[in-house]
């Protein structure tokens, strides 16, 4: 079968010289019509030859025409008009378990979540379907009873987008309207949220506007429920009290882990609970069970099979699904860890000890610590403990209590939050800037360079402006929350990007990240941050990176190892054997 997609965003026929129809071999013929002309270009399929020369030849990229020979046209589960993405297959979730949901942006997960919440109707690729041609469709597949008995089945639905939840309206006042206010405050203890629960919606940061979006997701009694990237803004300590709280909704509990909802706790029925989660550390201890998501971006999408969440996250960083016979990507997705000894590398400054305050509201203590070449520093620690003041510290940015730190460096610095509306294009920053076509190709700066800036999504501007930071010459290089808004194999090759620079250059990085996965990646050393989030902060000094692992690990009461068949991290489940054997031997991460 041939797909042909139109980028709606991307095509723009007023402005170009209409190369798709120009250029196209059926047109040129005269024998049928292959492309057609109006607001939008569209392509019919059926004539369409699949040379893809229209492809090429679009100025703005806005064409992609794909052939998949193992799926046909009636394969289709959903289809966003003519010449859209395209969804092939559907997860089946589990009654009693934790189903992931594991694939790149842009490929379908989003979308399969809403049809199985029943917020959006499949149309299976049709201007109208019936209800039995949905039946005719699924017939004899296992999901086809699920779908027949989804309108007796109460769902709940928390988005991926919050900032439809930023209201100018009291916390508590809007989650009555979920729930009663005493399983509320229950609920709020578990997750941490108690203290805001008096605050407006519109001024919790972002980690407390995640954990009160699953709250509500989480009130009342329902069968169903869906975590669309829960754990975006959270650090590890929170994600694995999210991971913790969701698997005992749904009714599974890890082992030796008491039940803290009280009289919340699910029956023994259990639920049916489906999570989408670009942290692999984290997904992989949530989750029982994973569909992997695969195919082209904002092209079209197919699933796997159910797998376990082992073999399901090993086949996906590998990069072949055995079952399927498929191959989802050239490369495998490596964790080779190779680090440079604690603090080596020619010393080329030092901060001393300092300390920031602002006014009674918050005070941070900093220990003094070195900055070697060829390094790269992970920051770790609890949200609103200091992590990005430190970093502004060191910039200059933020005044401490010794007056403005003067390192004598040059700095490259890459902050938290990204917002920009600058009307100019990528393109034009991309030359002024001097970004190379290697960071370009590493970065996918490509699809963005007929793009201004503040069109860019969350995604590609974080791309874009790691890869800023990283055609910088300097020789410090801080960097705050580079994984945020990336899928997988988005964040490993930015961690890549990073740690490669540093190596090649000869440059320090400082990198602020609450994907543990990403950390292990590239740092050398790290640095701890505790406190009272909002409150105090205190940062540890910089240690070697297992010792500075270890010690947040027990802090938090887990224990790392490392997979035999990926190298990549995992996490033990609390109270297993390889649990207590670490926990025993005083070894909380192996690596």
């Amino acid at each position: 079968m041939k797909l042909a997609i139109v980028h709606k965003e991307k095509c723009k026929p007023t402005v170009c010289g209409r190369e798709c129809k120009k250029y196209c071999p059926v047109e040129k013929q005269e024998l049928d019509t292959c492309v057609t002309i109006g607001d939008k270009c569209a392509i019919d399929e059926h004539t369409c030859v699949g040379c893809a020369i229209c492809v090429k030849r679009c100025p703005f990229g806005a064409i992609d025409v794909v052939n998949l020979p193992s799926v046909s046209e009636k394969d289709i589960v959903h289809r966003y008009g003519a010449n859209g993405f395209a969804l092939y297959g559907l997860p089946v979730p589990k009654e009693g378990s934790v189903l992931g949901l594991l694939g790149r942006n842009g490929i379908g997960k989003s979308t399969a979540v809403k049809i199985l919440a029943g917020s959006e109707k499949m149309n299976l690729g049709k201007s109208e379907v019936g209800e039995n041609d949905v039946k005719e469709f699924f017939k004899g597949n296992e999901i086809l009873r699920y779908f027949e008995g989804l309108d007796k089945k109460v769902v709940s639905y928390k988005p991926q987008n919050l900032s439809t939840l930023a209201l100018d309206v009291e916390v508590m006042e809007l989650l009555l309207q979920r729930g009663e206010e005493g399983e509320i405050k229950r609920l709020a203890e578990v997750l941490g949220v108690s203290q805001v629960l008096g605050n407006g919606m519109d001024k919790l940061s972002g980690g407390e506007l995640q954990r009160i979006a699953i709250l509500a997701a989480s009130l009342g009694e329902a069968d169903i429920y869906f975590f669309d990237e829960p754990l975006a803004f959270l650090d590890i300590g929170e994600r694995l009290r999210v991971s913790d709280f969701l698997r005992e909704l749904s009714g599974v509990t890890h082992n030796s882990v008491p039940s803290k909802m009280g009289a919340k706790a699910p029956s023994s029925s259990g639920k049916t609970l489906i999570v989408v989660e670009h942290d692999l550390l984290i997904l992989d201890y949530l989750t029982d069970y994973v569909n992997v998501f695969f195919g082209g971006q904002g092209a079209f999408g197919l699933v796997s099979g159910v797998k376990s969440s082992k073999v399901g996250v090993n086949a996906y960083l590998e990069g072949f699904l055995k079952e399927e016979n498929m191959k989802i990507r050239d490369k495998a997705l490596k964790f080779d860890f190779t680090r440079n000894a604690d603090m080596s590398g020619n010393k080329i400054a030092s901060w001393p000890d300092f300390g920031v305050k602002f006014g009674s509201d918050f005070e941070l203590e900093v220990k003094g610590g070195d900055i070697h070449e060829n390094h790269v520093i992970g920051i770790l620690g609890k949200n609103g403990t200091g992590k990005t003041t430190f970093v502004k510290a060191l910039v200059g940015e933020v005044e401490t209590t010794e007056g403005k730190l003067d390192l004598g460096l040059s700095v490259s610095y890459k902050a938290q939050y990204l917002f920009s509306e600058s009307e100019d294009m990528v393109r034009d920053i991309c030359f002024r800037e001097k970004i190379n076509k290697r960071l370009k190709s590493t970065f996918n700066l490509g699809v963005l360079e007929g793009k201004k800036i503040s069109s860019l999504s969350g995604g590609e501007l974080q791309r874009f402006e790691v890869a800023r930071c990283l055609a910088k010459d300097a020789d410090v290089y801080l960097i705050d929350e580079p994984s945020a808004y990336l899928d997988v194999e988005e964040r490993i090759s930015v961690a890549k990007a990073i740690k490669d620079t540093m190596v090649e250059r000869g440059k320090t990085a400082f990198v602020v990240d609450h994907d543990l996965l990403v950390v292990s990646y590239l740092a050398d050393s790290v640095i701890n941050f505790d406190g009272e989030g909002g409150v105090r902060g205190e940062a540890g000094e910089v240690v070697g990176f297992e010792e500075g692992v270890s010690e947040l690990l027990k802090s938090l009461d887990v224990t790392l190892r490392k997979d035999k068949e990926s190298g990549r991290p995992r996490i033990n489940k609390r109270g297993s054997v390889l649990d207590r054997e670490q926990k025993a031997k005083g070894k909380w991460a192996v690596f």
